[in-house]
């Protein structure tokens, strides 16, 4: 075994798995315009219970027209909490869940989204982490199989 293992995430992990949409109010106080409530509306961006980005607009429809190019340009730009990414390293890489990791699995082969086993590569010292609730894979994915898996200690993984 080489001495660093690679943390490979979830094929199916999509790097956000919510977004939650509301409405900032806030009252606008002017003595030539007059006074009046105002309203924001911010998309939460959020993986693994974790708030990595906010993006904000004056009008929902705006909101809701530039979210996903938002969304893309951010992430180009590395621009999402740092702090809160590090917070999800040592969740579940089930896509969606936030448990903490408690099992962790040696990859024995690597393969392509269409079962094309890769050549021996870095990627064979590679592991994945799970929960108590996801530690059985199943056998439809040749990756994500529990056939494809061997038990590890966390210390084994570096971490």
């Amino acid at each position: 075994m080489a001495d660093k293992m690679i943390h490979y995430n979830h094929p199916d992990d999509e790097r956000y798995d919510q977004i939650n949409i509301y409405i900032v109010p806030r009252w606008k106080e002017s003595e030539l315009s007059g006074d009046e409530w105002r309203f924001s509306y911010v998309a939460d961006v959020i993986r693994k219970d974790e708030t990595i980005m906010s993006i904000g607009a004056s009008k929902l429809e705006w909101l809701l027209t530039g979210l996903q190019w938002r969304i893309q340009f951010e992430r180009e730009k590395d621009n999402f909490d740092l702090e809160a990414w590090k917070r999800t390293e040592n969740k579940c890489d089930q896509p969606g869940c936030a448990n903490v990791a408690t099992v962790f699995y040696k990859r024995i082969k690597t393969y392509t989204k269409r079962g094309q086993k890769l050549a021996d590569s870095e990627e064979q010292n590679s592991y994945r982490q799970f929960c108590e609730n996801h530690i059985t894979r199943g056998d439809c994915d040749l990756d994500d199989a529990d056939a494809n898996y061997s038990i590890i200690s966390k210390e084994s993984t570096n971490g």
